[in-house]
C-alpha cells in the first residue's frame, strides 16, 4: 500500500471516529431531554429495564456456562440500581445507594471484561453483552441526572428534604448532568464560531 492510500486510510478513519462522536453526543442531548420531559416514563422504563436484566441473569444461571460469582454479582449490582428508583428522579450523588451503584458498575464492568478476556469471543458479541447486562441501567440513570436540574424546587425539597439547609434559603442551580455538558460545548462552539449559529 502506498503512502497516499495509507494518509487517506487514517485521515478518513480519524474523521470517522469524529462523526461517531458527533452522532454520539447529539443522541445523548436528546435522550437527557426526553427523559427531562417524561419523567414518569423514564422511571417505569428503568423499572422494567431492571426486572427484564434481572430475569436474563436467572436465565443465564440456568442456562449458560459463565462464572458463577459474575452473574451473582450482576443480581446484586442491579439490585443496588433498583434502591435509586426510590427517589428517582432526586439523585443524590453522595447518598450510600448512589456510591454504591457506582462501585458495582465498575467492578461489574472490570469481571466481565476480565472473563472476555480470558475466554475469547467476538468484539460485537461481547459489547453486546457488556451494554445489556453491565451497562445500559446505569446509563439511564446517568443519563437523568439532568432531570435534577429541570425539577420545581418545592417538588425536590419534599423528595429529598435535607438538599435544602434552611426553610427559606435557596442554594444556586446546581450545573451537573449531561444537558449542561452539552450546553457548556455549545457556547464554547458558539463563541469560537459565531457566524455559523447566525443564518444568513
Amino acid at each position: 500500500m502506498g503512502y497516499v492510500a495509507l494518509a487517506t486510510t487514517y485521515v478518513s478513519g480519524y474523521l470517522f471516529l469524529v462523526f461517531v462522536a458527533i452522532c454520539l453526543a447529539c443522541g445523548l442531548y436528546y435522550l437527557a431531554e426526553l427523559c427531562e420531559e417524561y419523567t414518569s416514563l423514564t422511571k417505569r422504563v428503568v423499572y422494567w429495564a431492571i426486572l427484564a436484566i434481572e430475569a436474563e441473569h436467572a436465565l443465564l444461571l440456568a442456562f449458560e456456562r459463565l462464572p458463577l460469582q459474575l452473574v451473582l454479582f450482576g443480581m446484586v449490582a442491579h439490585g443496588c440500581y433498583f434502591q435509586l428508583l426510590k427517589s428517582f428522579p432526586f439523585l443524590q450523588l453522595a447518598s450510600p445507594a448512589f456510591l454504591l451503584s457506582c462501585c458495582a458498575v465498575v467492578l461489574s464492568t472490570y469481571g466481565w471484561l476480565r472473563h472476555f478476556a480470558a475466554d475469547y469471543h467476538s468484539p460485537a458479541f461481547v459489547l453486546g453483552f457488556m451494554l445489556m447486562n453491565a451497562w445500559l441501567v446505569p446509563f439511564a440513570f446517568f443519563i437523568s441526572l439532568s432531570v435534577n436540574e429541570a425539577v420545581l424546587p418545592s417538588a425536590q425539597h419534599l423528595a429529598a428534604p435535607h438538599a435544602y439547609t434552611e426553610p427559606g434559603a435557596r442554594r444556586g442551580k446546581a450545573q451537573s448532568g449531561v444537558l449542561s455538558i452539552f450546553s457548556f460545548f455549545q457556547a464554547k462552539k458558539e463563541e469560537l464560531m459565531p457566524g455559523l449559529t447566525k443564518r444568513v
